[in-house]
């Protein structure tokens, strides 16, 4: 359903550390805590309980980057990223966001497997990121990232900067989901069933102050009353002693546009009726307190469904964050999930969704260390 909602960043890319480099950098994140997940209410089954030991708190990964500079303030630039499961031992199957592009006066380009827009803000607003038992990131249902995708950053123009991307097929190589968008069969050729994307984000950073707006839309290709808008706006201000944030999300679709083409399989699929459209908001309010090398952090959030009836949740997280060194850090996260009758919601650290999500409290606590 919101493989739709992807948008497109790549903030990593203006950052002037990775500018400042004409070789390649490696750099990365190992997390490693305990987790326990139990309990039930709305549609969850009753008896779930289950403990890990996993990346709890943040995404483990390993990347590469580099800058070549080209001359006339013209830089090459590239970032192949690699998530990794340091519990099991998985190796670098899993690409995180994977570019190469041209920065200058001009502003960014770049080409590949990025990071999304939407995703980004979330994570940049939630104090506890997009990858905690206590962000409300998981219960958006997106992924993170858009295949075949181009970005477009441009320089800061007194606060603000602006971000155009578009993806031809956001779900893998184009042509692939032929077969997939009922109707759709196997002898359908070119582009039909691709997810095409477009959006626009703007932001201001002036001090304290921190604000991005971002709109975005998406169809399947060869299908009518088959698009997605997706609108979200995000904000914090640090006051020092507390750094506010939150964001606001409004979600609106088509009959046919969280499965492509076949209103009858999208209502068995989510309890709709034929032709009804899809509407969703989503929010939350966030708050960090430093205190020392501690840092206090808070979240309450909401997923209130338009579309079908008693199916809202609300989700509330608390955590703490020891910094050992400016790398090193210990970490303690809870939540709880408050769920209506038909809502299903579950604790999952992972902010795509993917991955084992198990009842309605969560509690975590380990170590992660950042090179």
């Amino acid at each position: 359903m919101q493989k739709k909602l992807i948008a497109l960043a790549v903030a990593a890319v203006t950052s002037g550390a990775a500018f400042a480099q004409t070789n390649v950098t490696i750099y990365g994140n190992i997390d490693m805590g305990v987790m326990f997940r139990q309990g039930n209410n709305g549609a969850v089954a009753s008896g779930q309980s289950q403990y890990d030991l996993q990346s709890a708190a943040s995404q483990s990964h390993i990347g590469f980057k580099g800058v070549e500079d080209l001359g006339n303030g013209l830089k090459a630039l590239f970032d192949l990223q690699y998530r990794i499961t340091p519990d099991v031992s998985s190796g670098l199957g899993t690409a995180g966001h994977q570019y190469v592009g041209l920065t200058g006066g001009f502003g960014t380009v770049v080409a590949g497997y990025l990071d999304g827009i939407r995703y980004g803000i979330y994570g940049k607003y939630s104090p506890f990121g997009n990858y905690s038992v206590a962000s409300l990131t998981s219960m958006t249902t997106q992924y993170d990232r858009a295949a075949n995708a181009i970005a477009y950053i441009s320089p800061a123009f007194s606060g603000f900067t602006v971000i155009l991307a578009a993806a031809t097929n956001t779900q893998g190589a184009e042509g692939s989901l032929n077969a997939v968008h009922s109707p759709m069969t196997a002898t359908s050729t070119g582009n039909n069933g691709d997810d095409r994307l477009l959006s626009a984000n703007l932001i201001y950073a002036n001090g304290p102050l921190s604000i991005d707006l971002d709109y975005e839309t998406t169809r399947a290709v060869g299908y009518d009353r088959d698009r997605l808008y997706v609108a979200t706006a995000g904000a914090s201000y640090d006051f020092g002693v507390v750094k506010v944030s939150g964001v606001y999300d409004v979600i609106k679709g088509d009959a046919n546009s969280f499965i492509g083409g076949n209103t009858t399989f999208a209502a068995a699929a989510f309890g709709l009726a034929a032709n009804q459209k899809y509407d969703r908001r989503n929010w939350f309010i966030g708050a960090t307190v430093p205190v020392g090398k501690f840092s206090v952090l808070g979240m309450f959030g909401q997923v209130k469904d338009r579309t079908l009836t008693d199916a809202d949740a609300w989700k509330v997280g608390v955590g703490a964050r020891y910094a050992l060194s400016k790398r090193t850090q210990l970490y303690a996260d809870y939540a709880h999930i408050k769920n209506d009758t038909n809502a299903a919601y579950t604790i999952n650290p992972m902010g795509n969704s993917s991955g084992t999500s198990v009842g309605v409290n969560g509690l975590a606590m380990g170590i992660k260390h950042s090179f």
